[in-house]
């Protein structure tokens, strides 16, 4: 087969514009001295202009979000064609792209891409509705398990505590305070994006540490300094929705506070696997009070937390 100079022979989909960037280097060390194996980052919050002309620079490997690609697939179908040279489809997070609503673009997407093809799908958690679609959609797929599914890393200690709504941020400030209980950079959990700044900006000024609020509807320019501040030690907090739940190696945080529980047990795995990467000590502390009942509905205890040997 003779390729074009936009003709990728693989394709890596992922549910976060961060997680896309950090594939992306990751992919770029790994082909280092590769004759001709060139990226294109697919993402939105950018410029979709710079992507379209890095897609005539010989790209064989796209790095994406749902969105971005199935736009340039549909507005601008000229300068990218996958229906003929695509060999290899990744999907990283696959159960977090459908818990996040990209179950029609992804299907959009498959409609461009060749019916024989190795697909590869990734997630920490594998739920039964994942499993189904690995199975309804996979040619003679195969289950491939590391460790234990569905469970928190062992390195992780867990602190749960029965924390009142309107005494959260007491409790919260009081370990941001003592040294002991205090271990930066952290990153602290909330479920709304106006909730992150509100307690960025009280943790800054009541606690006296370097705080940042991080949402998924900031600009993209935006996200990504703060995340670089963040690893370059610049700040020793960020107040975050999900949007950092998913992927990323944040390396040097040793500690997540879970301010607002997540309404799954399963986000509540990728939120704690932050503070324990590369098989790294971490410290997951938890706020739990009556509010999260209804987001929890008859959620049995996962059998990792009777594991755990702490107290909590």
């Amino acid at each position: 087969m003779t390729l074009l100079p936009a003709d990728p022979v693989a394709l890596v989909l992922s549910p976060t514009r961060e997680l896309c960037q950090q594939i992306e280097e990751q992919a770029k060390l790994l082909m280092k001295g590769i004759p001709g194996m060139r990226t294109a980052l697919l993402i939105g919050g950018v410029p979709i202009v710079n992507q379209l002309h890095r897609l005539k620079s010989n790209v064989k490997l796209l790095i994406a979000t749902p969105a971005r690609l199935l736009d340039i697939l549909t507005n601008h179908g000229k300068s990218l064609c996958l229906s003929s040279s695509l060999q290899v489809l990744v999907v990283d997070e696959v159960d977090s792209l459908y818990q996040m609503g990209f179950e029609e673009q992804l299907q959009s997407i498959s409609k461009h891409l060749p019916s024989k093809k190795q697909s590869l799908f990734f997630s920490a958690t594998i739920p039964p509705k994942i499993e189904r679609l690995a199975t309804e959609t996979l040619h003679n797929p195969l289950f491939i398990t590391v460790g234990t599914p569905n469970t928190s890393s062992v390195n992780v200690r867990h602190t749960v505590l029965w924390v009142e709504e309107e005494a959260k941020k007491k409790h919260l400030f009081t370990f941001l305070k003592d040294k002991d209980t205090f271990c930066p950079p952290v990153i602290i959990f909330v479920n709304s994006r106006k909730g992150t700044l509100l307690l960025a900006e009280a943790i800054d000024k009541a606690c006296d540490v370097a705080a940042i609020a991080l949402h998924g509807e900031m600009e993209q320019e935006r996200r990504s300094a703060i995340l670089s501040g963040f690893l370059a030690g610049k700040y020793e907090a960020i107040v975050a929705t999900g949007v950092l739940a998913r992927g990323l190696d944040l390396h040097n945080v040793k500690q997540v506070f879970i301010f607002d529980a997540p309404s799954t047990i399963d986000e509540f795995i990728h939120q704690v696997g932050r503070s324990s990467r590369l098989g790294s000590k971490g410290w997951a502390i938890t706020f739990i009070n009556n509010t999260d009942k209804s987001m929890c509905p008859c959620t049995s205890i996962p059998h990792f937390i009777h594991k755990i040997n702490n107290k909590a």
